[in-house]
């Protein structure tokens, strides 16, 4: 870390010339030094950019020039959860089997990549914050980048405290002086300076409504609101000394409903193709373009898809394929549940097609019988790693869920049932995904019958129902990883898919190829945990031993 803060004191200054054909266009001007560079309200803006740049950023070269392995945040929510295979073929990235049985070690190379990931986002939103409050220029458009740096930093110290649990905090650019003399904060101290920064961007950001089209993307007061209320639910279900309530996330995604910013997109399926990027649904979406590079600090498309895409007919690398647990989901939650054939598509399910047409596989090059098509491309980017497709972070559907569950908390039954039933209408609406038909490019193909009623149990069985709701609608996000360790059921849910059904081959005999047993990950996992609400176990990553040693730094638990 000593070397990652020290690099991206001046990193804005070389990151911010990307070139993007969404919000991201904005053409370099001159030459400007970090002392003078906030002298001008353009440059201003242009430093916002750069942070920008910071989320869209897959693997590269830093601002030093020393590579950054990819940090795999699009499916790491996945891969570690009852919903996903690591994928591939089983000696491809060998590393994740570690992390998933929780065998991994603080020389782990994606451990790093978070860190240095992480910090680089907030040094770089430091710069920006240490400069902004004293501008002579528009205080308006002053405040409202004060409240994307704000955003961003709180983006990136939740993006490191949901790895590490508590973390250095640093709150302006790091001094030579603070090098091996700043310890880590405590996971509450971690989360009152994040909930502080979203605090002051939802104050100082605009609705969605009031920016222009060239804006679109860029983060806003919803985005905040949401964001906010995401990290709330898992602050209440990991953090010892947290005093948030669930009447704090009622009443912010209250306000995301009720400000009439966003609705759902009718057809489910049109989610996911990149015709529909910035949808009404979505509240924050990573932007994407197209460019003539496919890593940093030249790209501006993401690997994402290339990671996730079918090995056999050349779309990708096949990893972070949905497992039968899943697929069982919906079958026995639902009769032809149109989402499904938005998470799946392989040799065994709808005969293979994909977009329209019969695809080869090869079953040895996937971890599971299936591969998502959530990620799916209809054609390979000319640049494999550096694909245009954006990739949403929340959506509205999301905030429903998150409010049907503090509606639950609080005692608003009607509203909890009201906000799940709204998503499952939606479902029970929607076609099969785009080119399910075999020849057809489009949405024609939709179940002749769905059996998805509304829910309207009580007590504990509401509670299941809304969290089942979440794992159907937003299977392969990246989020329910998170789930489960907010709500305590982790480690039994992942001992149940992982290790005991597997032994005793419900289900997964399916396919050629036997699924991957781990008797041991329970106990690895919990021995590499700290201790939440309720003895509620929150598994962490090994801070970076590099770190460890530079800083002084206590590692965590088991490790």
């Amino acid at each position: 870390m000593k070397k990652t803060i020290n690099i991206l004191i001046a990193a804005v200054l070389i990151f911010t010339l990307s070139s993007c054909e969404k919000f991201l266009d904005i053409d370099p001007q001159g030459a400007e030094n970090s002392g003078n560079f906030f002298n001008t309200k353009e440059n201003g803006t242009r430093a916002i950019i750069g942070l920008y740049d910071m989320l869209q950023l897959d693997e590269g070269a830093g601002p030093d020039g020393q590579w950054m392995g990819h940090h795999h945040d699009f499916f790491m929510g996945d891969i570690r959860s009852d919903d996903s295979e690591k994928g591939s073929n089983d000696g491809d990235y060998a590393a994740m089997w570690e992390m998933l049985e929780f065998t991994m070690t603080p020389q782990i190379g994606f451990s790093s990549d978070y860190w240095i990931h992480g910090y680089w986002g907030v040094s770089r939103a430091n710069y920006a914050l240490d400069n902004l409050p004293t501008v002579a220029w528009d205080p308006a458009l002053r405040d409202r980048l004060i409240g994307e740096a704000s955003f961003i930093r709180a983006y990136f110290y939740w993006y490191l405290v949901r790895m590490y649990g508590g973390v250095p905090l640093f709150t302006t650019s790091a001094k030579p002086s603070e090098f091996g003399n700043v310890q880590r904060a405590s996971l509450n101290e971690c989360y009152t300076l994040i909930a502080q920064d979203l605090q002051k961007a939802i104050e100082f950001l605009p609705e969605r409504s009031a920016m222009s089209v060239s804006e679109t993307g860029r983060a806003t007061k919803g985005a905040a609101k949401a964001l906010l209320a995401r990290i709330y639910m898992y602050q209440i279900g990991t953090d010892i000394e947290n005093t948030v309530t669930w009447q704090d996330v009622y009443d912010l995604t209250n306000s995301v409903i009720i400000s009439g910013e966003y609705r759902l997109v009718s057809n489910y399926a049109r989610l996911w193709e990149i015709e529909n990027e910035n949808s009404e649904e979505s509240v924050f979406e990573i932007q994407f373009g197209v460019g003539a590079s496919d890593q940093a600090p030249g790209s501006i498309g993401t690997n994402c898809y290339n990671f996730q895409g079918n090995r056999k007919d050349d779309s990708g690398w096949g990893f972070n394929n949905p497992t039968p647990d899943l697929f069982d989901a919906y079958n026995i939650t639902v009769t032809n549940d149109p989402r499904q054939s938005c998470v799946f598509y392989g040799e065994k399910y709808n005969n293979g097609i994909l977009y329209g047409s019969v695809r080869k596989y090869e079953r040895s090059e996937q971890g599971s019988d299936w591969l998502n098509r959530k990620a799916a491309l209809p054609e390979k980017p000319t640049l494999s790693k550096a694909s245009d497709r954006n990739i949403i972070v929340i959506r509205y559907a999301d905030v429903l869920l998150m409010h049907a569950e503090a509606a639950y908390h609080t005692g608003n039954i009607g509203e909890a049932h009201d906000k799940v039933n709204q998503v499952r209408a939606r479902a029970r609406n929607s076609t099969y995904a785009m080119g399910y038909a075999e020849g057809k490019m489009d949405y024609s193909a939709a179940p002749a019958s769905v059996n998805l009623p509304d829910i309207n149990s009580s007590g504990e069985q509401l509670l299941q129902d809304i969290w089942k709701e979440r794992r159907l609608e937003l299977a392969m996000e990246s989020l329910r990883f998170y789930d489960l360790v907010r709500t305590g059921r982790y480690f039994d849910v992942m001992d149940m898919e992982k290790n005991q059904r597997r032994a005793e081959g419900q289900t997964y005999g399916l396919g050629d190829k036997a699924y991957k047993q781990f008797p041991n990950l329970k106990a690895n996992g919990i021995a590499k945990s700290i201790t939440g609400p309720n003895g509620n176990k929150v598994p962490l990553f090994p801070i970076p031993q590099t770190e460890v040693q530079a800083w002084g730094l206590e590692q965590n638990p088991g490790y």
